[in-house]
């Protein structure tokens, strides 16, 4: 006969099955779905659920759907796959973009092109449709500054020579001392900025995604209108991206003061 654990907490796994729920398939579930799915009623749902909002181990939005929060998720981080943190990553990006009513994107580096791994287009600047997978020169990108800008100096001074700085508008830079100095400031503030570089209609700022060694493993990154620039809106928006960037890192498991710009080797970000 099997001996019986005296020391079995079940409150403890009511509270982890309200976790269990969630999976890639389920990103985001009602109290009404939790209380099905755990064969739980919805008063004691209810009180687990705030509980795990307090925690951080949930969040909520403004419809009422719960998913996974940071904490959760950087407990995981050893054992999560990284197509699976990009899917859950892009849930917090695709809802932050209605918000802000800008398109965002997550981007990671590929030498010299960054590399689109999740989109939420909310509005079209360019002529041309870009998904994930899609490329574009990294110096003409906010996110690529900020990837780029975490590089240490020799491995960035090496791409810079390698780079094609032709001008796309008239606020391209094509001068390689010129992006150096650009790329230092992205350093300084932890956010990149492109200001009508690739579209005379588009103004970008991208902020960094860091994990817990630190590092910056990827970027992400959004767009505006560059009559918003400057302005409240522009405040806003770019406060929204900072407080984005430090909720993924946390994903990543960094912890640390945001937003920060540790340089190094360049990594192999999250494909």
């Amino acid at each position: 006969m099997p001996r019986k654990q005296t020391h079995f907490i079940q409150a403890l796994a009511r509270g982890l099955s309200i976790l269990q729920a969630f999976s890639s398939d389920r990103p985001s579930l009602t109290l009404s779905q939790i209380a099905d799915l755990t064969s739980m009623n919805r008063t004691a749902v209810q009180r687990f659920t705030d509980t795990l909002v307090e925690l951080g181990f949930l969040v909520r939005n403004r419809h009422k759907e719960f998913f996974l929060g940071p904490q959760v998720l950087s407990l995981g981080y050893a054992y999560l796959g990284s197509s699976q943190l990009r899917r859950l990553a892009g849930t917090y990006i695709n809802q932050a973009a209605e918000r802000l009513g800008c398109t965002m994107n997550l981007a990671i580096l590929d030498d010299l092109e960054v590399i689109f791994v999740h989109r939420h287009e909310v509005r079209r600047y360019l002529k041309f449709d870009l998904q994930p997978g899609s490329k574009l020169p990294a110096q003409l990108t906010a996110s690529g500054k900020v990837l780029l800008a975490s590089l240490d100096d020799d491995d960035l001074r090496q791409r810079l020579e390698r780079m094609d700085l032709h001008a796309v508008t008239a606020n391209t830079i094509v001068d390689r001392e010129a992006l150096w100095r650009d790329l230092m400031r992205c350093r300084e503030t932890g956010l990149g900025v492109c200001d009508r570089e690739l579209s005379l209609d588009l103004h970008a700022l991208g902020a960094p995604l860091l994990n817990a060694v630190p590092q910056v493993v990827a970027a992400v990154n959004l767009s505006m209108p560059a009559s918003d620039h400057p302005g409240p809106l522009w405040e806003e928006r770019r406060q929204g991206l900072v407080a984005l960037g430090r909720e993924l890192s946390g994903l990543f498991g960094y912890q640390g003061p945001y937003p920060l710009m540790p340089t190094g080797p360049a990594q192999g970000g999250l494909l």
